[in-house]
């Protein structure tokens, strides 16, 4: 895939064997490029960037970008995470089964039909559900983990194994990650074929293994490594 943004004389090429990073030490463009991209990430299409596929036919992108900014809350037990997960247990639980949980939350709501018979209160219980909902009352998570990159891992994890074909974008995650476990991520999203680009405020200098590089200088001049 490629990201043409239209202000940028090159393209963000997103290859299967490298990640891709793009050093901004301009803060204006800094600024204009994630803000770009987050409104895309929130649903909104803009007429200055366009994503084209390996043909350079141009792809509709919406849903197609996760932006990460704040790596203190990444929001991995997001409701859209959950759901996902949700509707993977639905699809892939047999009738039998399906048959064998609503009967159990039958016998669920006899018991506390019973428990409250003593009461002289009007009460409506809802005794009928679908499996649908009835997943959703387990109110599965994923676990948080302390460490940064074990989350950065879930994320990875999460998108290859649903196979959203989303492009993950960190802002400034080189702040955060020395260069061994850069690699080490590069390498993981590689192996599982999730698209990264990471966007940086200013500039790391000469490219890292599995890395391809776009810098923009102060003066709007751009170099690729």
């Amino acid at each position: 895939m490629k990201l043409n943004i239209k202000y940028l004389d090159n393209n963000i090429v997103m290859c299967s064997d490298k990640i891709f990073s793009l050093e901004v030490e301009n803060k204006r463009y800094f600024y204009r490029i994630v803000n770009d991209l987050y409104n895309i990430y929130k649903g909104n299409i803009l007429e200055d960037i366009v994503l084209l596929d390996d043909n350079n036919e141009e792809i509709n992108y919406i849903n197609k970008f996760k932006v990460f900014i704040n790596f203190f809350d990444l929001n991995i037990d997001s409701k859209k995470y959950i759901n996902d997960i949700n509707k993977y247990i639905i699809n892939n639980i047999d009738t039998k089964n399906k048959d064998l949980l609503l009967k159990e939350y039958k016998k669920i709501i006899s018991i506390i039909k019973n428990t409250l018979n003593d009461i002289d209160i009007s009460l409506n219980i809802d005794s009928e559900l679908d499996i649908d909902n009835l997943i959703k009352l387990t109110k599965i998570n994923i676990n948080i983990k302390e460490e940064l990159m074990d989350n950065l891992f879930t994320l990875i994890d999460i998108e290859s194994f649903f196979k959203t074909n989303s492009i993950l974008v960190f802002i400034n995650l080189k702040e955060y990650l020395n260069k061994d476990e850069l690699l080490e991520l590069y390498k993981y999203g590689i192996y599982n074929s999730v698209p990264l680009l990471l966007i940086d405020s200013h500039s790391y200098g000469v490219t890292l293994e599995n890395e391809n590089k776009l810098i923009i200088d102060e003066n709007f001049d751009e170099i690729m490594l």
